[in-house]
């Protein structure tokens, strides 16, 4: 089942909006119970800390001023002051009291009377109404209870628990407000990733980019998404290129290979006549089928080069540390036997490069026969291999400055070719092969005459 982006980024969103509210949830809630506890403790104690004082000065004046231990008011009246009571160690109230109001008695207040237990604090009711109550010995055989309503600390702590509760839910409902304005921003990355790749399905154009604020892992990733349709956009744009060199190739060939095979045709229909032919024109014609079969086997050969060279899947020669110089100076003995009536004058520095062979060897090769083809009879053709640079110079009529831009283009022949024999791959496949080899081509003409190419090859990086 096929989801949309955008609906996912959507539930994306939703998730993170949620999770933010149930933390600060949690955490008002945390808060607000660490609050409530601080408060009622803080309250708690207090009421505490009173009864405590208030017996204190009891115990203190009770010798001088026995009355003060007597009763201060009815417990049930939040105005009236702490109860007072004093009792014995026998359970009896020793102080003044009223029946109706007294405080309750136990074996526990007997025991702090006696001295056998400490004081202690107790929460009891009285009439129906809470009192918090402190029971200490007051001297020895005897007992003071001190009670005073506990209630407001009650009221007070249920205030403060619902203006928590307020406040939680207040927090909440910004949180949520919050969340979802957070997940917004920090999906908003998401969202124009989402918009890119929906416009790039609808569109086929990989050149859509995303604008990357901020240096966060969703800008990170944005940028890998910049990275990856930069990758493709090269990816397409090389094989749109290479379809459409394969497409020129095949029609260039097309119309190369249509004169030597008519060629072909014609001389074969001769030889059909052959009892008609004299033996001098039956060895011209041979001649001739043998020179077309070679130029057709060679122009063949240079398409296969190219088209191979063209294709990212087809198997390519390894590359490899080679001796430049070794390389030339064995092109150049191979020259010397096809062209015997040139001289080739070479200059060779020892230069070592990390390329492959067999492609080397085709280039220099064509540079050399380009050279002596061009060449005058008993013309010389200098070589020179110097910094990682390989010229290439003859003393032929140069190259034309309207067919420098095009000298290295496939099936492209000089104005100056005339009739020489060629079909425009030598420099083409040159130019091929020093792109291979992130090496650079150039063609130019001497002032004195003559031309000169120079192949500038890179040099073997060390660590």
């Amino acid at each position: 089942m096929r989801l949309r982006v955008d609906r996912l980024a959507r539930s994306l969103r939703g998730r993170i909006a949620v999770l933010f509210v149930l933390a600060m949830t949690l955490a008002l809630t945390g808060m607000g119970l660490a609050a409530y506890a601080v408060v009622s403790h803080e309250m708690n104690g207090a009421l505490d800390l009173g009864l405590r004082r208030e017996t204190t000065r009891i115990t203190r004046q009770f010798a001088a001023e026995p009355d003060i231990a007597a009763m201060s008011g009815p417990c049930r009246y939040l105005a009236a002051p702490s109860c007072v009571q004093v009792v014995a160690a026998d359970g009896r109230i020793a102080s003044e009291h009223d029946p109706e109001d007294s405080l309750p008695v136990d074996t526990e207040t007997r025991a702090v009377a006696a001295g056998s237990r400490q004081a202690y604090y107790t929460d009891i009711t009285l009439d129906g109404y809470p009192l918090r109550m402190y029971t200490a010995q007051l001297q020895p055989g005897s007992a003071v209870q001190v009670a005073q309503r506990s209630d407001p600390v009650d009221t007070g702590l249920r205030r403060v628990g619902l203006a928590l509760l307020a406040a939680a839910a207040a927090g909440t409902v910004l949180a949520i407000g919050a969340g979802l304005l957070l997940a917004r921003n920090a999906l908003a990355p998401v969202t124009a990733l989402t918009r890119a790749a929906e416009r790039v399905a609808t569109t086929r154009d990989p050149r859509q980019r995303i604008d990357v604020i901020g240096s966060d892992e969703l800008a990170s990733l944005a940028r890998s998404f910049n990275t990856m349709l930069d990758e493709l956009d090269q990816a397409l744009t090389a094989e749109r290129n290479s379809r459409a060199a394969q497409r020129r190739l095949v029609a260039d060939a097309s119309h190369e290979l249509r004169t030597p095979l008519t060629a072909l045709r014609t001389d074969i229909d001769l030889l059909r006549r052959a009892e008609r032919l004299t033996p001098q024109q039956l060895a011209d014609t041979g001649d001739a089928l043998r020179v077309q079969a070679e130029e057709l086997s060679g122009l063949v050969t240079d398409l296969i080069d190219l088209a191979r060279a063209d294709d990212p899947n087809a198997m390519h020669e390894p590359f490899e540390d080679l001796r430049l110089d070794t390389l030339v100076a064995d092109c150049v003995k191979t020259a010397r036997r096809h062209w015997p009536t040139i001289i080739f004058a070479e200059a060779l520095e020892p230069t070592t490069i990390h390329g492959a062979p067999t492609r080397l060897s085709r280039a220099v090769t064509n540079l050399l026969d380009n050279a002596a083809k061009f060449s005058p009879p008993h013309g010389t053709v200098h070589i020179g291999l110097r910094d990682h640079r390989l010229t290439v110079r003859d003393h032929g009529p140069g190259i034309a400055a309207e067919d420098l831009p095009r000298i290295f283009d496939r099936f492209y022949r000089a104005s100056t070719a005339g009739n020489r024999t060629g079909h425009g791959l030598g420099l083409a496949i040159v130019a091929q092969v020093a792109d291979l080899h992130g090496a650079t081509v150039t063609a130019g003409s001497v002032p004195d005459g003559g031309a000169i190419l120079e192949l500038n090859l890179p040099a073997i990086r060390t660590s």
